[in-house]
């Protein structure tokens, strides 16, 4: 057999296999930066921020080791196919992140950087502009709003300013706690533009509600 054979030739010199990897690094590290500037839980996941900096650069390199070489690219999938990843991405905003992760990693790889670094740069701008607008924030969401009160309608002896605290409600369940008194009520509530759970709470539980309990949605939850 010849030894020719069994070596891959690289079109690339090593000046542009370090400059794709670095763009790719760099493209990569504003990405993540984003991600943990618009994060809307409690904390972000650390490794998952590393992992958004990391896979770029490895996708990168990975497709300059393919590059147009069909037998490469067959034993990579087999090699992934092989792989199980148990993680699970509950958010589909980090699906999305991870997917761009990915994009410019083969923008970088490709050779194609104008298109990682533009495409880069809007997506950018996009998620700065939307988090800025509020779109992913606690009040964008709908909450659970547990309480107890001796009152039939309980909403209707909060004062006004207490009431405009919540944008919008529906009553998802009521249950009698005392026969003839006490009522457990659960709403679906989503908050007022400048209303925080921690007022809210302070508000109602001065007024005709006991036992206050705001649920926060699973996208504001999970670390």
């Amino acid at each position: 057999m010849n030894l020719d054979t069994l070596l891959i030739e690289v079109d690339y010199s090593p000046t542009q296999i370090i400059l794709g990897l670095l763009i790719a690094f760099a493209l990569g590290f504003i990405w993540a930066t984003v991600y943990r500037k618009t994060h809307t839980g409690i904390a972000y996941t650390r490794a998952f921020f590393l992992s958004l900096i990391l896979i770029p650069p490895i996708i990168a390199m990975i497709m300059m080791a393919i590059g147009s070489n069909v037998a490469l690219s067959l034993g990579l999938v087999g090699s992934l196919s092989v792989i199980r990843f148990r993680t699970a991405v509950k958010d589909t905003k980090d699906m999305t992140f991870l997917f761009m992760a990915v994009a410019i990693g083969l923008t970088a790889g490709a050779f194609v950087w104008l298109v990682g670094v533009i495409g880069t740069a809007i997506l950018v701008i996009i998620v700065l502009v939307m988090s800025r607008a509020g779109h992913d924030r606690a009040g964008s969401a709908d909450f659970i709003l547990i309480f107890r009160s001796d009152e039939r309608e309980p909403w209707d002896k909060l004062p006004e300013e207490a009431q405009s605290l919540i944008a919008w409600k529906q009553l998802r369940g009521a249950t009698e706690i005392v026969s003839g008194g006490e009522v457990e009520y659960t709403y679906n509530v989503r908050l007022a533009a400048k209303a925080s759970p921690e007022r809210i709470i302070s508000d109602l539980s001065a007024g005709a509600m006991r036992q206050v309990t705001m649920i926060a949605p699973e996208n504001h939850l999970d670390l």
